[in-house]
């Protein structure tokens, strides 16, 4: 059948159809070099290999053999192009930032080098999808942006030979045509090649891809429209519409389809901190494990690495410097109940404990025994006992200092109370007498061979401001039993009334009512004597009960026991004497409550004395009231009343609260760390200054002491650390950002200068990894980005800023890049592309809009959601 085929077709048939397989067949190589110049154009010669004979017009091979010619010189040409331009680098020794943003010229973890903006990577210009106008193929795809056009698999099964029969099975006629030939091609598409669909070889628009199997065809589809006679122009594209001729034909079957949207790309997280952190801890840098851990305590690997930290950096804390100490004292504890955690907050605590007593000691050295006033070193002589061996014979001249100025200020208040004075006058020498008896306490707490003598006239002193301190006292009460008539005149009836009134315990009006007719009777004496003991026994007795200091009822009648007993001249001498001594305490007691919201201080004073002579509940929550009363109200009281009153809480809060008495010494010695403070920054020993004044910040939060000087010394080491190596800078930066107090703003720019300088050390790390380069690389993305966000915050000038974004700039244009040329090779190699295109589109908060839609473009032109 198809000899006959072949006998009546005529030679200028074959010629004609020769001639348009031909034309086919160079466009198809031509558009396949355009879209994939790397790709070898070898169809046209598995092509012409299955030829069994010559065509009937030999000039058609020699056109086909001089076009083959001329495609293969452009691609030895495309080549043999190469990009010669030089990466050079730009390394100003002078600049800190010299090594800041390329690791090749240094192999110090913290140096860097800085690239010069015109001296970017070049970025491929973005691939246009074009069509050269060749064989009359239009030019349909004006794609913008780094849009990937996969390449097309020219490796399908070879061309029919022009004498194949396939390629004459149905007729041809000679005549006339519309088209302008004079031929009406009727001819249908190769089953196998697909070349009936539209576009010739080019496959299902926007694919990119050829009819890799997907549009070969349904047979018998590459008909025209039948009975048309409208060839395309000399295109070779068969008839508008062909390939349509079956249902879904010139498409392939929907389960084969390369255009349907592969499934979601699979990105990278970031870096986990543990692994941040074992990478610090691998350089040595135990710092920066304990800063950028402080954070992941809820993580065991985490704790568990930070413990190891500790272990291996802070063996001595006497021989640390006070950056490291400030980091330690910054840090927070896990809340973790691992085993790791506890160890972890145990050693911690420890070391915190540890290293303040480091500072303790150094502070009372160097700044108190050697150049502080008497009272500060007897205070801290006597709060910190354990810090002042070696330095006795300055502690005795400042005891025997202290002490001559409590007798001297005992001696004159006493003096003057004792005239008539004003309001004001009075005030001033109980103020007088405050210092005096806070001195004798001074004395007392620390000589062991003076503290009696300073325990007894600090209790002189005391008792003569409890004394001329006035405190309501009950009047004398109108009692509704009185003796009647006929008994005032007969003695043995008003020794029997009196009697009745000793028999109800009514031991006050015994007294006040017998002592107004003893003169009369003699012998009633007996009673006064009696009633005056048993009072006093009854008094000492409520005074050891509760209700002695929250009944009013209990309260009045000691008032009126007293007032008896003191104020009475029949009242026996020795045991008037014994009821002022066994009242002392409560009265002090009494007057401490009455006192607290207008003197706390005073009341502190009385309220510690007459708990320690009483040592009752009772007596215990005055004092308590007194010192919480005080501890708050001396937040607001200038610099001197304040530690005076510190000094007082250090000694009447440690036996009934710890707390307050914590808190009174650690608000003293702030007072006394900014003080020292100031001396080192006047001194030029500026990291020393800022870690007191942060330290003093942290004993005493509430009143932020140190303030003023970490804001002046921050400012100073910030200007000061621009001029310094990395390293240097680094130092610097950890100190600042764990400064407690310290303005949020020179905080933040610490804290952002760390962290970019931090980033860029990681950042190069990662790019020398020769393993997982891929996730490597998104690591670096992710970290630059960062590093722009925290840039704005560094306070750094505009060029400085300048060089994070132009590092971050040319990672993008390097994965854009990258990302090109894979979406041009296998399967796997787009996957790629696209994990590059989403990261960039997706994930960088600092991308250009324009790029993320490029990106966004590619990564949709690739198939993918």
């Amino acid at each position: 059948m198809e000899e006959q085929q072949n006998e009546k077709m005529s030679p200028k048939a074959r010629w004609i159809i020769g001639g348009i397989v031909t034309i086919c067949l160079a466009v198809l190589i031509v558009v396949a070099i355009q879209l994939n110049k790397k790709q070898e154009p070898e169809v046209a010669t598995e092509a012409t290999q299955d030829k069994k004979e010559k065509t009937a017009d030999e000039q058609i091979g020699s056109d086909l053999e001089k076009a083959l010619s001329e495609l293969k010189k452009d691609k030895s040409s495309e080549d043999k192009k190469t990009d010669s331009k030089d990466k050079t680098t730009a390394t100003k020794s002078s600049d800190p930032f010299a090594y800041l943003f390329n690791p090749s010229k240094s192999e110090d973890p913290l140096t860097f080098l800085s690239i010069d903006p015109t001296e970017l990577p070049d970025v491929p210009e973005p691939v246009v999808s074009k069509k050269d106008a060749v064989a009359g193929v239009q030019d349909e795809g004006k794609s913008k942006g780094p849009v990937v056009t996969l390449p097309m698999d020219l490796n399908q099964t070879p061309l029919p030979d022009v004498d194949d029969p396939k390629l004459s099975d149905g007729s041809l006629d000679l005549g006339e045509d519309d088209n302008g030939t004079g031929e009406d091609i009727t001819s249908k598409g190769d089953s196998e090649t697909g070349q009936g669909n539209e576009g010739s070889g080019q496959g299902n628009e926007g694919s990119g891809q050829g009819n890799e199997g997907s549009g070969q065809g349904n047979e018998g589809s590459g008909q025209g429209n039948e009975g048309s006679g409208q060839g395309n122009e000399g295109s070779g594209q068969g008839n508008e519409g062909s390939g349509q001729g079956n249902e879904g034909s010139g498409q392939g079957d929907e389960d084969e389809n390369p255009d349907k949207p592969l499934e979601n790309v699979t990105l990278a997280i970031q870096e986990d901190t543990y692994e941040r952190l074992a990478y610090y801890a691998n350089q040595n840098r135990e710092d920066d494990v304990l800063y950028y851990g402080n954070g992941e305590t809820s993580k065991e690997e985490v704790v568990s690495l930070m413990q190891q930290m500790l272990n291996e950096r802070y063996k001595n804390p006497k021989s640390e410097t006070l950056v490291a100490q400030q980091l330690i004292q910054s840090l927070n504890r896990s809340q973790l109940n691992s085993k790791e955690a506890q160890l972890y907050n145990a050693e911690l605590a420890k070391l915190q404990a540890e290293i303040k007593k480091v500072t303790r000691e150094e502070y009372v050295d160097v700044y108190v025994i050697d150049g502080g006033d008497a009272k500060d070193q007897l205070y801290y002589a006597g709060t910190f006992a354990d810090l002042i061996n070696g330095n006795e014979q300055q502690l005795t001249e400042a005891k025997n200092s202290v002490m001559d100025e409590a007798d001297k200020l005992a001696s004159e208040a006493a003096a003057n109370l004792a005239n008539k004075l004003e309001e004001s006058q009075r005030e001033a020498n109980k103020q007088k007498l405050i210092n005096a008896i806070n001195n004798y306490q001074l004395v007392a707490n620390y000589s062991e061979e003076e503290s009696k003598e300073a325990d007894a006239k600090r209790s002189e002193a005391l008792r003569t401001l409890s004394e001329i301190t006035a405190i309501e006292e009950k009047q004398e009460i109108e009692y509704a039993t009185k003796p009647k008539e006929d008994e005032e005149n007969d003695e043995d009836k008003l020794k029997e009334f009196f009697e009745d009134l000793m028999e109800d315990q009514k031991y006050v009006q015994t007294l006040q009512q017998a002592s107004a007719y003893v003169e009369k009777y003699p012998d009633l004496q007996d009673i006064i004597d009696e009633a005056s003991e048993k009072l006093l026994d009854q008094s000492v007795e409520q005074m050891k009960s509760n209700s002695a200091y929250n009944d009013k009822y209990t309260k009045d009648h000691l008032a009126q026991s007293y007032a008896a007993l003191t104020g009475l001249s029949t009242v026996p001498s020795e045991i008037s004497e014994k009821a002022q001594d066994e009242f002392y305490g409560y009265r002090l007691a009494m007057q401490a409550e009455k006192l607290i919201d207008e003197d706390p201080t005073q009341a502190v004073i009385f309220a510690h004395e007459g708990y320690k002579r009483q040592e009752t509940d009772g007596a215990k929550g005055v004092l308590q009231k007194a010192n919480t009363a005080l501890s708050e109200k001396a937040v607001a009281m200038d610099e001197g009343k304040a530690e005076r009153a510190y000094e007082l809480l250090t000694v009447t809060a440690k036996d009934v609260n710890e707390d307050i008495a914590q808190t009174a010494t650690d608000r003293k010695t702030a007072y006394g760390y900014v003080a020292a403070g100031e001396k080192q920054y006047n001194a030029g020993e500026t990291e020393e200054a800022i870690a007191y004044g942060s330290e003093a910040n942290r004993l005493y939060p509430e009143k932020n002491l140190g303030g003023a000087l970490v804001e002046k010394a921050a400012k100073h080491l910030l200007e000061e650390a621009g001029q310094k190596e990395l390293t240097a800078q680094t130092e610097t930066y950890n100190l600042i950002v764990n400064v407690k107090g310290l303005d949020e703003s020179i905080k933040t720019q610490a804290e952002s200068r760390k962290t970019v300088i931090d980033i860029l050390d990681r950042v190069n790390t990662l790019e020398k990894q020769e393993q997982n380069v891929e996730e490597h690389t998104q690591q670096v993305f992710y970290y630059l980005d960062e590093a722009v966000g925290a840039s704005e915050n560094t306070g750094w000038s505009d060029e400085e800023k300048a060089k994070v974004q132009q590092r971050y700039d040319a990672q993008i244009s390097s994965m854009l890049a990258q990302a090109q040329t894979w979406s041009t090779g296998s399967e796997e190699e787009q996957k790629k592309a696209a994990v590059y295109y989403k990261v960039i589109a997706e994930k960088g908060t600092h991308v250009g809009e324009e790029t993320v839609a490029n990106a966004e473009k590619a990564l949709n032109d690739l198939g993918y959601e």
